[in-house]
């Protein structure tokens, strides 16, 4: 069984499983729309056949077909998007991509067999709808609730946040990203220059 917090990882990354525009359905309800794309998107990103260099241009082109990811990236930023240049703006939301990239791709080299199932469905509004999971380890053990905030978008969705175990993936990283702004002295430029310093890192070239 994996440890608490490799198994907590690798849920994080399975915002990616819904993500899949091959397994698209147009009109369907949402628990239906992440139990069916969330079982078949599995096998574009694990697997030993799979590198990391094409696990993460798969979840690249997954999060940009299925995740707002600049409403995300703007809500992360937070208070300091505003005082961001337009030029400081362009290019965090590259950075927050590749950040998102490289921090989540790489868990799924980690799946070993793990369930998720929808629990249940809550309207928040008339176009907003969270989705409640459950990631269950093979052979039994700890389980991961993921509630997933998504979007209606025309005839399919876009997905805002995820929380796993009650903890919004966004107002984690908005947190992280305060304290580097907040520790260069308030400048976004802080944050961009460790952006580029931990994608540069991480991601293979």
């Amino acid at each position: 069984m994996l440890h608490r917090r490799r198994f907590l990882g690798l849920a994080a990354s399975l915002c990616a499983l819904v993500a899949s525009g091959r397994f698209a359905i147009a009109g369907t309800d949402p628990a239906a729309f992440i139990q069916s794309l969330g079982q078949q998107a599995l096998a574009d990103l694990t697997g030993s056949e799979v590198t990391p260099a094409l696990r993460n241009d798969r979840f690249r082109a997954l999060l940009r077909q299925n995740f707002d990811v600049a409403a995300i990236g703007k809500t992360v930023l937070g208070r300091y998007w505003r005082i961001a240049t337009d030029e400081e703006r362009e290019e965090y939301l590259k950075l927050f991509e590749d950040f998102l990239v490289v921090n989540y791709a790489r868990r799924f080299a980690e799946y070993t067999g793990q369930e998720f199932a929808v629990k249940s469905v809550r309207n928040e509004s008339d176009n907003l709808v969270t989705v409640f999971t459950l990631v269950e380890p093979p052979g039994g053990g700890e389980t991961a609730r993921l509630d997933w905030l998504m979007r209606s978008d025309a005839d399919s969705y876009k997905i805002l946040d995820l929380k796993i175990e009650g903890i919004s993936m966004s107002e984690t990283h908005r947190s992280e990203f305060a304290s580097v702004i907040q520790s260069s002295g308030g400048k976004v430029a802080g944050l961009l220059d460790a952006l580029r310093n931990k994608v540069g890192a991480l991601y293979p070239t």
